[in-house]
Formats: structure tokens, C-alpha cells, sequence
């Protein structure tokens, strides 16, 4: 699933073909919701909230995906061929010169704008770490309503506080040597403040960064990276990055513990497993020593 971060790279690379152009055509191929009255308005401005893409039209109606798993947007120039089979196409928006296609996202409908605070989807969200004014408070409240949850499953419920996706979980447990599977009743505020300040940050320094590949060290001690895929969402911008806190031998572009299951530790040598949990059973993965299991007082 993607982060909070790929979401706003993904409206950041798709806003400025799309703000404030007529709409020439749109499509939602696996809808049965009308958008033909759309065509001729103009695209006010595409937004992320947490993991959720927003595309507001001047008339009032919005356009909402939800990529979970398995969906993508790209742009292409409208006479680029597509780089992916037209069948797996959940929205197309056309405008002069661009096409904004977005495949396989299993949350692809239209809202009205007067709508948004009200949809139980988008109204629920908790606090979003790349928000303009992100409520901490707020966030850690939430997450302590949450006692008996694990912190793993906790700090990934978007009700709670929106953006950490799968990678992020478990890079940032590591980073502060915190226990997943122990219960959030286990943490002090102060421990809970801490995750969520890293959390930010590093989300902020990632979209914050310039295009191209390069590596960065920060006060913080941790890297920042890029990495490019063949199917970059947008051409011309990178792919997810990740975070890793500064270690001795560590190398540049590695991820600390998500997806090295029976590697070794960079940092104590121990290897690392992973652990499905929550009720989607997503992956963990986790140092045992660097990250000892909490138990309760």
C-alpha cells in the first residue's frame, strides 16, 4: 500500500498538467456513477488526505481513489502510448495536451464537495502527518484510545493518524526500538510524542526533496533516498522513499528491516524476522534484539 508520501508526490506530479484545465473527457470504466456533465469544467486543484487522492472540480464534484494495494496513476502526453493494458483503467481524465490515468484502484467514485466532511471514508481520517498544521495532540489521543491494540496495528489505523503505510511501520519501530507487537498501554506519552514527530519529519524531508536520485544526512541521522521503478506514477518523479537511521556498515539505499526477513541486523547482527498481524495481516518485520518485547509493568 502506499505512503502518505507517494500520495503527495502523486498529486504534486499530476497537478500541474490538471489545474485548471477543461475537462475533455472522463471516464470511470468500472462505475456506473454519471460523469458526462463534467466535461467542459475545470480541474480546481488535486489533493492528498493520508493514502487518499482527491481531484476537485470547479462545478463541485470530486474525484476520490483509494490505491490500497494495487493501484497507480500515471500521466502521459495524450499521443504516449499507455503502460498499462486499457482493462485495468479505473479513471481516465482527459485535458488539453495530458491524460491522467489511474489503474486498478479499487476506491474510484464521485462526491460532491459539501459531501466530504460527512463520507464515512474521508471524514473518519485521523490528523495527516503531511497536513499544514498536523495535530500532534490530536493524533496521540487517538492512538491512546487504542490501549489494548498492538502499536504496530495502531499507529497504521488511518483513524488514528493518517500516512503510515507498511514500510514505514516497521522502518520507524525500528528506528526508535520500539516493540510492534506490544500494546499501546505498554508506551509512555513521551515514547508515543516521539514516533510521531520521526513520523513527520521524515515524511516532510521526503516530499520536500529535489528529483533525482541522491543521498542526504541529516541532523536526525537518517538517510534519505530515491529509488526509480520502470513505472514511475509520474514521469519525471521518483518512486516511494524510505528512511534509515545512520549505522556502522550500513549501505546507502537499504532499507533497515522491511522485506530483509532472516538477514542480519545492520546494527547488531541478529537476524531479522517478520510477523503478520492485525486483522489484515500485514507484514512486520522487526529486530528481536534491537527491539525487545515490552512487557507490561
Amino acid at each position: 500500500m502506499p505512503e502518505g508520501d507517494t500520495l503527495f508526490r502523486i498529486a504534486a506530479g499530476l497537478a500541474p498538467a490538471l489545474t485548471g484545465q477543461p475537462v475533455l473527457a472522463l471516464v470511470l470504466p468500472k462505475s456506473s456513477q454519471r460523469v458526462a456533465h463534467l466535461v467542459g469544467h475545470r480541474i480546481e486543484r488535486v489533493e492528498a488526505r493520508g493514502k487518499n487522492l482527491l481531484v476537485f472540480f470547479d462545478e463541485g464534484s470530486v474525484l476520490h481513489t483509494h490505491l490500497r494495494m494495487s493501484g497507480l496513476w500515471h500521466l502521459y502526453r495524450t499521443e504516449d502510448p499507455w503502460r498499462r493494458p486499457p482493462e485495468q483503467a479505473t479513471a481516465v481524465i482527459e485535458v488539453p495536451g495530458y491524460l491522467a490515468v489511474c489503474f486498478r484502484a479499487p476506491v474510484t467514485r464521485l462526491l460532491r464537495q459539501s459531501d466530504l466532511a460527512r463520507d464515512p471514508q474521508l471524514a473518519a481520517l485521523g490528523p495527516d502527518l503531511l497536513g499544514e498544521t498536523f495535530d500532534l495532540d490530536e493524533a496521540l489521543r487517538r492512538i491512546q484510545e487504542q490501549p489494548d491494540t498492538p502499536l504496530g496495528v495502531a499507529i497504521m489505523d488511518q483513524r488514528a493518524v493518517a500516512g503510515i503505510g507498511n514500510v514505514y511501520k516497521s522502518e520507524l519501530l525500528f528506528r526508535q526500538r520500539l516493540d510492534p507487537f506490544a500494546p499501546v498501554r505498554c508506551y509512555p506519552e513521551e515514547e508515543l510524542r516521539a514516533l510521531l514527530d520521526l513520523a513527520r519529519a521524515i515524511l516532510v524531508a521526503n516530499v520536500q526533496m529535489p528529483s533525482g536520485p541522491w543521498r542526504y544526512e541529516s541532523p536526525g541521522q537518517f538517510y534519505r533516498y530515491t529509488r526509480t521503478t520502470r513505472e514511475g506514477r509520474v514521469p519525471g518523479r521518483k518512486a516511494t522513499m524510505y528512511i534509515q537511521p545512520l549505522g556502522g556498515g550500513r549501505r546507502a539505499g537499504a532499507l533497515a528491516v522491511y522485506r530483509r526477513a532472516r538477514q542480519a541486523c545492520y546494527d547488531c547482527g541478529t537476524l531479522i524476522r517478520m510477523k503478520r498481524q492485525g486483522e489484515a495481516q500485514r507484514s512486520t518485520y522487526f529486530c528481536p534484539q534491537c527491539q525487545p518485547s515490552r512487557r507490561e509493568a
